[in-house]
């Protein structure tokens, strides 16, 4: 062979495997992806069939929602638990495994005999969903460089926002076309295609050193984030009973006590220093009060879609689309900004865009034109679509390496007491201004207490731009501290 053919043949050679890597990796991100979507997607298809599953089972609506709730309370229960067994068994394994629990949930809800099989069924299919959720920002970290990382984070951030806000208006559709089991046979078969594709694609890892588990860690933490969402799903719904104040107090004692056990034990549940960081904590504010504003928007936007300008159904879905839409649309384009300019410049400016977004919602009225609409809430989106990825890309940076696995779960906990936060503070601030529920009001013939809603709406989005104004003066003073802190280190 001449020397020419010799180094077009080593060309061609580095350039096959090139392309094979990009292919490698573009595989490897669609199977996390799959993950991400499908576990947040089926977190709100089910609301739309509550009630057509209460009238199959002959049951209440207060049980029939457990159906929900149960999913939910299982995904923040086992999100810890599984990042501590990524890092344990390896993070792959979790993950893949997590796709087959995911199925088999879905497959038995679809076949549940009573309304407590299927609501034993969907806390299985939270187990799945939590396996999934747990690794999957881990898996990208580990396997994309730095200059394609927050790129790869930027599309996991818009899979999880398109799957949570997709399930309602795609489980709508096929429940009109089908029955409420076929939303669950509808996922099986995606689950298995993304097994399949992950054992393939996703890389076998490094299993951590193993340590013994903290069970006492464990039902603590479990304790708490279980009696507290109690209380704020009854809260929300317009129940407050005396026990709750109990529950209330077990909450908040059993947290406290699982921090101070977490401190004392070798091996904690969740070890404090994850957050030894002042920007991995600035992080995890961020990332719940930004998914508690963004969720108490788009379960109160409807109230007002509907019940103020008298928009349809369709009509009023057709504009929420707005919200998604530019999540997915810009949620990669703010990875590579983040790789392009840092992380924090980013994460201020998708900051300042969803104050600004708060401060135009808080001013809509009676008269407020399509186009306005529009306009707001596209760019929602869109600051949610630039904040999120930047985010995640920081506090990953800052946690110590020994701590992605549990990181990756940490963040997806976090993301989900911001939607649980959110969902309940917007209806419990709603229904503060009116002496019956929000549901009641739509129902009523003639919408009376106009003024009381307009202003429950004013005051609700001056209170989460309000928020996130004092987020964005913490995320300063953390960034002021992390710079004096290098600065004595050089």
């Amino acid at each position: 062979m001449k020397k020419g053919d010799l180094s077009n043949f080593i060309s061609a050679h580095r350039m096959g495997q090139a392309e094979e890597n990009k292919s490698h990796s573009i595989f490897l991100l669609l199977s996390v992806c799959a993950g991400a979507f499908l576990s947040h997607f089926s977190a709100g298809f089910v609301n739309i069939a509550l009630t057509d599953i209460s009238i199959y089972y002959s049951s209440s609506f207060s049980l029939t929602q457990w159906i929900v709730n149960g999913y939910l309370l299982s995904i923040m229960l086992f999100l810890p638990f599984m990042g501590k067994l990524a890092d344990r068994y390896g993070k792959k394994r979790i993950h893949n495994v997590g796709y087959l629990v995911f199925a088999v949930g879905a497959s038995a809800s679809a076949l549940s005999p009573s309304i407590s099989v299927l609501i034993l069924c969907r806390i299985i299919q939270g187990i799945g969903a939590s396996m999934l959720q747990a690794v999957n920002m881990a898996i990208v970290t580990d396997s994309y460089p730095d200059k394609h990382r927050g790129k790869a984070l930027g599309i996991i951030s818009t899979s999880v926002g398109i799957g949570a806000l997709l399930g309602p208006s795609v489980g709508g559709f096929i429940i009109n076309a089908f029955t409420w089991q076929m939303l669950f046979w509808t996922i099986v078969p995606i689950s298995v295609i993304a097994f399949l594709v992950a054992q393939r694609f996703i890389p076998t890892d490094r299993k951590q050193q193993t340590s013994s588990f903290d069970y006492l860690g464990s039902v603590l933490f479990g304790i708490s984030i279980v009696s507290f969402v109690i209380v704020l799903n009854s809260i929300g719904e317009g129940i407050v009973y005396s026990y709750l104040i109990f529950i209330f107090i077990l909450s908040i004692g059993s947290f406290f006590g699982f921090i101070y056990w977490s401190k004392r034990v070798e091996h904690p549940f969740i070890h404090p220093r994850i957050f030894s960081s002042g920007m991995v904590r600035a992080g995890g504010i961020i990332l719940i009060i930004s998914y508690c504003a963004t969720f108490a928007s788009m379960v109160i936007l409807p109230f007002y879609l509907r019940g103020i300008l008298g928009y349809s159904a369709d009509q009023s879905g057709l504009l929420l689309m707005c919200y998604p839409l530019l999540l997915a649309l810009f949620g990669p384009v703010s990875g590579s900004l983040s790789d392009r300019y840092g992380s924090i410049k980013v994460v201020l400016v998708g900051l300042s865009l969803l104050c600004a977004s708060m401060i135009g919602l808080s001013l809509l009225s009676e008269t407020t034109t399509l186009p306005t609409l529009i306009f707001l809430f596209s760019l929602l989106g869109f600051s949610m679509g630039i904040l999120t990825s930047p985010n995640y890309s920081i506090m990953m940076f800052y946690v110590p390496i020994q701590f992605l696995g549990m990181m990756s779960s940490t963040i997806a906990l976090l993301r989900n007491i911001g939607m649980v936060l959110g969902t309940a503070i917007s209806i419990t601030f709603m229904n503060s201004w009116l002496n019956v529920s929000m549901e009641e009001w739509m129902s009523s013939p003639h919408h009376a207490g106009f003024e009381q809603v307009m202003s429950g709406f004013h005051y609700l989005f001056l209170l989460l731009c309000g928020l996130t104004l004092l987020v964005v003066l913490y995320f300063i003073r953390s960034i002021w501290k992390a710079a004096s802190i290098e600065k004595e280190r050089n």
